[in-house]
């Protein structure tokens, strides 16, 4: 109806002229009439919200990828913005009835929106949208802590922890390529097929299941025993386009890790401190600079002789940058000068050193 207004008028239907259409819509089509009220408003929502940012885009000289008609394949969720459905031990929803849930926790906070979703996997999900403040805390201890991402460990820190990459999806991509395999010989619409696609939507699901349960456990132990994290920042974005690496740093899934841990330190009252990732792999805390290719693991230094692992030496770096510099190698000249960040550098090599 947008495209043939604009085609023929050369105007643009609003968001108030599409929810005008709906009652000649619900005459002309009946079966419209077993659905709320308030998810078909939210249809015309969503398909001006569409054309917005398409001329948005336009506009702005970006790749503008015209909306498209979401076909029942396509189409898998659901909003109730206001009202239409309750919950309680179950959820119950208007010109549906009461369904069976999961209920895994209680929900905090007065509800606003409902949004049911249908994965990959035919699994339903209902998302609540609430209005909630938590209180803030106030972390007493004044614990310091650095952290260098990496491929081959996923993290080492400043107190020398190394956690091991698990690797989720390289692990599975046996599975995977044997699944997709047979998924692709399958005649196209047959249900042999679907029953395929099924296997594979189940089995990425788990793997997604795997590194949010990792990535939560991890960022959650981190949250609650320091109050102050530095990280680099990185531009994970960019750093996807590199097609040697690209499918290893979205397998370790940096940004969601980074994300999850923003937040959950905010939440315990601590804070997070970004600093710039140049140079922090290729100088000694002694002030050397000791250059070194991925390939290389150990830090060596020939100034000071100290030998440690390149993650950890790193994590060192990251954290008196954090603490006293803008960048790595003023942050080191820095804390030379500094007799009480010097005796905490060497502090940190006895503990770590090789």
């Amino acid at each position: 109806m947008k495209i043939q207004s604009y085609k023929e008028d050369g105007k643009s239907l609003t968001n108030f002229d599409l929810n005008n259409c709906l009652l000649s819509l619900k005459a002309k089509y009946p079966e419209l009439k077993k659905i709320h009220s308030q998810i078909l408003q939210d249809v015309s929502k969503r398909v001006s919200l569409a054309f917005q940012h398409f001329f948005r885009r336009v506009k702005s000289k970006e790749k503008p990828g015209f909306p498209r008609f979401k076909c029942k394949n396509r189409y898998h969720s659901l909003t109730f913005p206001q009202s239409g459905f309750c919950l309680d031990e179950k959820l119950t929803i208007s010109k549906i009835g009461e369904i069976s849930i999961v209920k895994h926790r209680h929900v905090k906070g007065k509800i606003k929106t409902m949004t049911i979703k249908k994965s990959s996997s035919n699994k339903w999900h209902a998302y609540f949208c609430v209005e909630y403040e938590p209180q803030k805390k106030v972390k007493v201890n004044f614990n310091v802590l650095g952290i260098d991402l990496g491929l081959h460990h996923f993290y080492a820190d400043s107190d020398g922890n190394i956690v091991n990459n698990p690797r989720y999806l390289r692990n599975s991509e046996e599975k995977l390529s044997h699944l997709q395999k047979f998924h692709s010989r399958k005649k196209k619409g047959s249900r042999n097929k679907q029953r395929l696609r099924l296997k594979v939507a189940l089995l990425y699901e788990k793997i997604l299941n795997q590194r949010n349960d990792f990535l939560h456990k991890q960022t959650r132990m981190l949250a609650n025993l320091y109050s102050i994290i530095a990280v680099e920042k990185l531009s994970i974005k960019n750093m996807i386009h590199n097609k040697y690496l690209s499918k290893s740093i979205s397998d370790a899934g940096w940004y969601k890790f980074l994300q999850i841990l923003a937040y959950k330190v905010e939440e315990t009252g601590g804070k997070i401190l970004k600093v710039s990732a140049r140079g922090t792999s290729q100088y000694c805390i002694c002030g050397n600079k000791a250059k070194k290719t991925l390939a290389v693991r150990v830090h060596k230094c020939d100034k000071c002789g100290i030998e440690i692992d390149r993650d950890i030496m790193s994590a060192i770096i990251i954290k008196f940058t954090a603490l006293n510099g803008a960048t790595a190698g003023s942050a080191v000249s820095n804390a030379l000068g500094d007799e009480r960040l010097l005796s905490s550098m060497n502090q940190e090599l006895s503990l770590h050193s090789i």
